[in-house]
C-alpha cells in the first residue's frame, strides 16, 4: 500500500533522514512459554538451562534478562539437547537424525552481545532409519559425545569436530561376546535405552538395552568389565555419586539398585506404587545429601485408577510426594549445591520440570518442598487468552502499591483461601550470564501488560524490560456460582499416591461465561475494569485498608424493555450471596450485570471521575461505580436486526448478502471505456441516508464529500494518494448494527471554544459516533451530587464502516490528557489549546475540528483491495539523533498484517509502512497489541508474544553475555570446520533434497532472514567458488594457497600468544581488538603475496 502512497510523489531528502531518526520496525523478544516444546538441557557449571521445540527453535536462559535465541535452518523437531558444561557450547540433535554443534560468539553488530552460532553439523553414516538416535551422552572431559541407535551400536564422536573417536563403533556383538550363553536368545538386545559415565572414572561407562542388560564398558580397553542382566525392559538408568551402585528404572514401574560388587544376582524390585501393574518409569535420578538420597522419577502411575496422570515423584527418606501436573512430562533435572564434585554429596536444592505446557520449580531445601514461580517461561495460557491490554507509563507510587497488592494476592487461590506450599522468596537457581542492560531506577514508569482469561483471572505483567515477569492474578470465578464450587483439589491429599497438584496450566473452565473479553486500567490510579463473556462487569480499586461487604450486583438494562426484542443467548451468572472480607490491595469495588447478558465489546475507565463505560452488540452505558448507579444507558439497535439476539459477536451477513455485496462493489468499480477497455469509475458516490439522520448531519457529510472529491480540495490538502480507491457505503442492514466497538473519555471542548469539559465518546459497528458532555461534580461534592449528562451528539459516518477508535488531539496531533485537558507534552494553551477528534473506522480516517463536530480531513483506505484497519493508537516517537524533537503518529494495524504509520495534523501524510504479521496468521492480528510507546506484542502461537518495535529510541530487547571460566579448557574448533563450509554443506543437502522432492505448494521454504538483538545471526550463504583470505579467483594452485593460508595463520597464533588470554573473561577495557587482530593478519597476507 505504501508503493501506491509515494507513487508519482517526490521525497524530500531531509524528510526521509528525519523518519529515520524517528521509525523502525525490529522484532526485540519473545515472552510466554515456547510453543510445543521438545527437549531440555541444563550446564551445571555455567547455570545454563535451554530449551528446544518442535520447530528447531532453541532457547537458552539464565538469569532473568539473560536469553538467547537460536533457529536451525530446517524446521525439524529438537529431540535432545545437551550442554558442553563450562564451555559454552551446546549440542542439537534433531528428528532426522542430524547433529549439531552450537557456540556463544560476539555478536556482529555489537561485540558485548553474544549470541549462539551454529558451527559444526554432522550425520551419521548409513541409513536413516536404521541409525535414529535413541540416547546421547557427552563424556565430562567435554572431548567425545557417544550416539547410541536404534539399532543398538554407539557411536563414539570427538568434539568439538564429530569425527569418530579411536575404536570405532561399539556394536552388539562385541558386547554379546561378554555376556553368559544363557542370556543369548537369538534376538537382539534391542536399542540403546541409557548411556551413563562413571561418576569418578571417565573410563567406565554404563550402558543400558532396552532388552534388559546393563554392561560397564571400558573405553580405554575397549571391552566390558561387568555385565547386569535384568528381566524388565530397561527404561533409564542413573548413578550413585559414590560410584559404586547404579539404579536402573523398567516398564513395569520397578526401581532396581545395582551393586558394582555383585553383579550375579538380580535385587529385588521396587515398585514404589504396587502392587498392582503401573505404567514405565520414564527417566530416573539418584542423587545424595547429608540425610537421606533424593530419588526422582517421571511415570510408574498404576495403570487402572491412575494412568492419564502426568507425574514427577520425589522420595528422600520418608519423605514421599507426587506432583501432579496437568499436561505431558518433556523431562527434568535437578539443581545441585555440588554438582560435578562427586566426592562430596550432591545435595539436591531445586527441582526442574519442564512440561508441555509450563516450567515447573520446587525448592527441595524447604520444608514440605514448594513451588516457586519462574521468572520467565511463564504460562501465558494456563487458562486461554482472550483479551489483553498494555498499559504505558505507570508512575513509580501507582507500580508500588500494585507490587504490595500482589505480595498478598499471589497468597491466596481462586477461592479466595491461602495457598498451601508456594514459597515467593525462594532464590531462582538458574542464574548464569550477565544481563547488559542497566536496571531500571527506582522512581522510573513502567509497562504493565493484563491479560484476560477464559476461567476469569485477569493477570499482570511487568513488561517493562526484555524478561516479561509475572506480578499477579485477580480472580473473579469465586463471585458467582460455578460447578467447580463442590471440587475439593485438596480431597485426595491423604490417598496413596501422595498426590500434590501443580502448575497453573488448566485448559479447563468450570463455566465458558466466565471469560473476561475486555481490559481497560487507569494508569492514575491503578483501577482497573474488565468485562465478560456474559455481560458481567468488574471494577477492581487499589485500597490500603482490609474492608468487609457484602456482594451486592447492579443490574443495567440496556434495551429499556424494548418490545419486540426476545433474548435468545446464554443466561447470566448468578451471583453468590456471600459476604466478603477483602485484604488492602485490590478489592472489588462494584458487580454490574448487562441486561440481557450479551458478551462486552468495549470497556473503559475514568477513575478521577469515578466513571465507567461499557458496550455490547445492543447498546452502551455509562456507570458511576462511585455512588453505583447508572448515568446513562442506550440502545442502538437498528430496525429488523436480529442478529443480536443470540448473543455472536461476528457480524452475521448471510451468503447471499455477502455475493451481492460484491458483484455490486464489482459493477460500481469499473465501467466500458471507449477504445473496450475497463476503466475506473469517476464522480461522487451513492449516499446512503439514515432516516433519523438530522438534516445539518447531512449537509455537513455531503460538504466533507464534495471538498474531498475537488481536484486539490482542502480535504487532501496538497497531497492526493495515488492508492486511494472509492469506499462503498454498507447496507443499514448488515448484521450487529448496535454492537459497540469503542468507548472513549476527554476532557475538551464540546460546549464552546473556551472552557473543557469532561465527554463521553461511542463508536458502534455502522459508522455512529455518540457524544455526551458530562456534568461531574466537584471531589468534595462528589458523593452527594449526582453526574448528569448535560448534552449530546451524534456523527453518522457515510460508509458505515465500523467505528475503531476515537481520539481527541490538539494542534499538534498529540492527544490529550483525559483529566485535565492538556497534551501529552503539557501544553494546554495557545495553538495546541484547539481540539480536534480523530475518528477511525476500518476503511478511513476522519478529522472533525471541536467544539462544531465540523469535517476538516480525511484519508480513505480501500476495502475493495482487501484491506481494512484492525488496531489504532496514537503513538509519540522520539528523535534517535535530537533529544528535543519528537513527533506524533498514528499507528494502525491492517487485516494483512501490515504497520502504517501516518502523520494526522496539520494533514494526513504516511511515513512508513512495515509487514509485521503473516497474512495467514488470525490469531496473531486479533491478538495484537499497539502501545503509545510505539511497540507492540501479538500471540505468535497461542503461549507466547512477540514484541517489536517501530520506535528507533524505544528498543526493548534481551542484551547478554554469559563468562567462561578460564579454568576451563575449550578445544578449539579444527580448521577445516568452519561455519562457512556447515552452511555450504547444509545448503547442497537442501537443493538436494528439492530435487528429490518437490515441495508441497501449500508449504513455505524457511527463510533465512537476519534476527536482530540477541538472537542468532543467520549465516551468510558463500559462493562455491569464494576465495579465502588473500586468494586470488584465478589461483588455481591448491598447495600453494594452503602453504600460504597456514603461514597467515601462523602469524595470527603468534599475535595472539602476546595477548593476555585471560583477557576476554575480564571488562571490555581488557578485550582483544578483533579489528586490529584482522588488520595484522591483512598486512601479513599482503607481503606474502607481493
Amino acid at each position: 500500500m505504501l508503493k501506491k502512497w509515494k507513487k508519482g510523489h517526490h521525497l524530500d531528502p531531509q524528510r526521509e533522514k528525519i523518519k529515520e531518526d524517528l521509525f523502525g520496525f525490529k522484532r526485540t523478544a519473545h515472552h510466554g512459554f515456547p510453543h510445543q516444546p521438545s527437549a531440555l538441557a541444563f550446564d551445571h557449571k555455567l547455570k545454563l538451562m535451554a530449551v528446544g521445540n518442535k520447530h528447531g527453535c532453541i532457547k537458552v536462559f539464565g538469569a532473568p534478562g539473560v536469553e538467547f535465541s537460536a533457529w536451525h535452518n530446517e524446521e525439524n523437531q529438537i529431540m535432545q539437547l545437551h550442554f558442553l558444561a563450562g564451555e559454552a557450547r551446546l549440542v542439537s540433535i534433531l528428528d532426522d537424525g542430524s547433529i549439531h554443534l552450537w557456540e556463544l560468539q560476539a555478536g556482529k553488530e555489537d561485540k558485548r552481545v553474544q549470541e549462539w552460532v551454529k558451527v559444526v553439523t554432522h550425520q551419521l553414516p548409513g541409513r536413516p532409519g536404521m541409525n535414529q538416535i535413541t540416547e546421547v551422552m557427552v563424556k565430562s572431559t567435554n572431548n567425545s559425545i557417544w550416539i547410541g541407535t536404534e539399532s543398538g551400536g554407539i557411536y563414539p564422536l570427538s568434539l568439538p569436530s564429530f569425527e569418530p573417536c579411536d575404536g570405532g563403533l561399539i556394536h552388539q556383538d562385541q558386547v554379546m561376546q561378554s555376556i553368559p550363553e544363557k542370556y543369548k536368545t537369538g534376538k537382539a538386545l534391542g536399542p540403546v535405552e541409557a548411556i551413563e559415565e562413571h561418576p569418578t572414572n571417565s573410563n567406565l561407562v554404563l550402558i543400558g538395552y532396552s532388552r534388559g542388560l546393563v554392561v560397564l564398558w571400558n573405553d580405554q580397553t575397549k571391552n566390558v568389565e561387568k555385565y547386569f542382566l535384568g528381566n524388565q525392559q530397561l527404561e533409564a538408568v542413573s548413578w550413585n555419586s559414590n560410584g559404586h551402585e547404579f539404579m536402573t528404572a523398567h516398564s513395569d514401574g520397578s526401581l532396581l539398585t545395582w551393586q558394582l560388587t555383585d553383579n550375579d544376582v538380580i535385587p529385588a524390585p521396587n515398585i514404589p506404587y504396587g502392587p498392582f501393574p503401573c505404567k514405565a518409569i520414564t527417566r530416573v535420578l539418584w542423587k545424595t545429601s547429608k540425610t537421606q538420597p533424593f530419588v526422582v522419577f517421571s511415570g510408574g502411575m498404576p495403570r487402572a485408577n491412575y494412568g492419564d496422570r502426568h507425574c514427577v515423584s520425589v522420595i528422600c527418606g520418608r519423605d514421599h510426594v507426587t506432583f501432579d501436573i496437568t499436561s505431558r512430562i518433556i523431562d527434568f533435572f535437578v539443581v545441585c549445591e555440588n554438582s560435578g564434585a562427586f566426592e562430596d554429596d550432591e545435595n539436591p536444592e531445586y527441582l526442574i520440570i519442564l512440561a508441555e505446557e509450563e516450567l515447573i520449580a520446587i525448592d527441595l531445601t524447604k520444608e514440605g518442598w514448594p513451588s516457586m514461580t519462574p521468572p520467565y517461561l511463564s504460562s501465558l495460557h494456563s487458562s486461554a487468552i482472550t483479551c489483553s491490554a498494555h498499559v504505558s507509563g505507570m508512575s513509580s507510587q501507582v507500580w508500588q502499591k500494585v507490587e504490595a497488592a500482589a505480595q498478598r494476592a499471589n497468597l491466596l487461590d481462586g477461592r479466595n483461601k491461602k495457598k498451601p506450599h508456594i514459597s515467593l522468596d525462594s532464590r531462582w537457581p538458574i542464574d548464569g550470564g550477565v544481563n547488559l542492560v542497566a536496571p531500571l531506577p527506582e522512581r522510573s514508569d513502567r509497562e504493565l501488560l493484563l491479560t484476560g482469561h477464559e476461567d476469569g483471572t485477569i493477570k499482570f505483567w511487568d513488561a517493562t524490560t526484555s524478561c516479561l515477569k509475572p506480578v499477579m492474578k485477580l480472580y473473579t470465578s469465586y463471585l458467582f456460582v460455578t460447578d467447580g464450587d463442590t471440587i475439593d483439589n485438596d480431597g485426595f491429599e491423604d490417598e496413596y499416591p501422595p498426590f500434590r497438584k501443580i502448575g497453573e496450566f488448566d485448559p479447563y473452565s468450570d463455566d465458558p461465561k466466565l471469560g473476561i473479553r475486555k481490559l481497560a486500567m487507569c494508569q492514575q490510579t491503578g483501577t482497573v475494569v474488565a468485562g465478560g463473556t456474559a455481560g458481567q462487569v468488574f471494577v477492581f480499586v487499589l485500597s490500603d485498608d482490609a474492608i468487609e461487604t457484602s456482594l451486592t450486583t447492579k443490574e443495567v438494562d440496556i434495551l429499556h424493555e424494548r418490545s419486540g426484542f426476545t433474548w435468545k443467548g446464554h443466561d447470566k451468572l448468578i451471583p453468590k450471596d456471600i459476604h466478603l472480607s477483602l485484604e488492602p490491595g485490590y478489592q472489588v469495588n462494584s458487580v454490574v450485570q448487562c441486561k440481557p447478558p450479551a458478551g462486552i465489546t468495549a470497556i473503559n475507565v475514568q477513575a478521577q471521575w469515578g466513571l465507567l463505560g461499557f458496550g455490547t452488540s445492543h447498546g452502551y452505558a455509562l456507570f458511576d461505580y462511585q455512588q453505583n448507579k447508572c448515568v446513562l444507558s442506550q440502545c442502538t439497535l437498528e430496525t429488523g436486526d436480529h442478529s443480536a439476539m443470540d448473543g455472536h459477536f461476528t457480524r452475521a451477513k448471510s451468503f447471499k448478502m455477502s455475493l451481492r455485496q460484491s458483484i455490486r462493489r464489482l459493477r460500481g468499480s469499473f465501467k466500458r471505456g471507449k477504445d473496450g477497455q475497463k476503466a475506473r469509475v469517476s464522480g461522487r458516490r451513492r449516499n446512503y441516508r439514515r432516516g433519523d439522520m438530522s438534516k445539518k448531519l447531512q449537509e455537513a457529510n455531503a460538504a466533507l464529500v464534495d471538498e474531498e472529491e475537488a481536484p486539490g480540495g482542502a480535504g487532501t490538502g496538497t497531497w492526493s494518494p495515488a492508492g486511494q480507491r472509492k469506499v462503498e457505503a454498507r447496507a443499514a442492514d448488515e448484521g450487529m448494527s448496535g454492537m459497540i466497538r469503542c468507548i472513549y473519555f476527554a476532557n475538551t471542548h464540546i460546549r464552546d471554544t473556551v472552557s473543557l469539559s469532561p465527554t463521553f465518546w461511542i463508536g458502534t459497528n455502522t459508522g455512529s459516533i455518540y457524544v455526551y458532555g458530562l456534568d461531574v461534580p466537584d471531589y468534595s461534592k462528589r458523593q452527594e451530587l449526582e453526574v448528569t449528562s448535560i448534552i449530546g451528539k451524534e456523527i453518522q459516518l457515510m460508509h458505515r464502516a465500523p467505528v475503531i477508535d476515537v481520539t481527541v488531539v490538539d494542534a499538534h496531533g498529540s492527544p490529550v490528557h483525559l483529566s485535565s485537558g492538556k497534551t501529552s507534552n503539557g501544553t494546554g494553551h495557545g495553538s495546541a489549546s484547539h481540539h480536534s477528534v480523530v475518528i477511525s473506522s476500518e476503511e478511513q480516517f476522519k478529522v472533525f475540528s471541536l467544539p462544531k463536530i465540523s469535517p476538516r480531513k480525511k484519508l480513505k483506505l480501500t476495502a475493495i483491495d482487501g484491506s481494512l484497519v484492525r488496531k489504532v493508537v496514537h503513538s509519540r516517537f522520539n528523535s534517535g539523533t535530537n533529544p528535543d524533537y519528537s513527533e506524533n503518529a498514528l499507528v494502525c494495524l491492517t487485516n494483512q498484517g501490515e504497520i502504517l504509520l501516518l502523520t494526522v495534523l496539520p494533514s494526513f501524510r504516511p511515513q512508513v509502512s512495515y509487514p509485521c504479521i503473516a497474512t495467514n496468521n488470525p490469531l496473531g492480528i486479533g491478538s495484537s497489541i499497539l502501545t503509545t510507546t510505539g511497540q507492540g506484542f501479538y500471540l505468535m502461537s497461542s503461549s507466547e508474544f512477540e514484541r517489536f518495535t517501530l520506535a528507533v529510541c524505544n528498543v526493548v530487547e534481551p542484551k547478554c553475555f554469559v563468562r567462561v571460566d578460564p579454568a576451563t579448557p575449550i578445544t578449539p574448533l579444527p580448521k577445516t570446520v568452519t561455519t562457512e563450509a556447515v552452511v555450504q554443506q547444509e545448503n547442497e543437502e537442501n537443493n538436494r533434497n528439492k530435487d528429490a522432492a518437490p515441495t508441497s505448494p501449500d508449504k513455505k521454504t524457511p527463510k533465512k532472514e537476519k534476527r536482530e538483538g540477541s538472537v542468532v545471526v543467520a549465516m551468510t550463504t558463500p559462493s562455491p567458488k569464494q576465495p579465502l583470505l588473500g586468494d586470488s579467483e584465478d589461483e588455481d594452485d591448491d598447495s600453494e594457497h594452503f602453504a600460504q593460508h597456514e603461514s597467515v595463520l601462523e602469524e595470527a597464533e603468534r599475535t595472539l600468544a602476546q595477548l593476555d588470554v585471560g583477557a576476554r573473561h575480564d571488562s571490555d577495557d581488557g578485550d582483544v581488538d578483533v579489528d586490529e587482530l584482522l588488520g595484522t593478519v591483512a598486512e601479513a597476507e599482503i607481503n606474502m603475496a607481493n
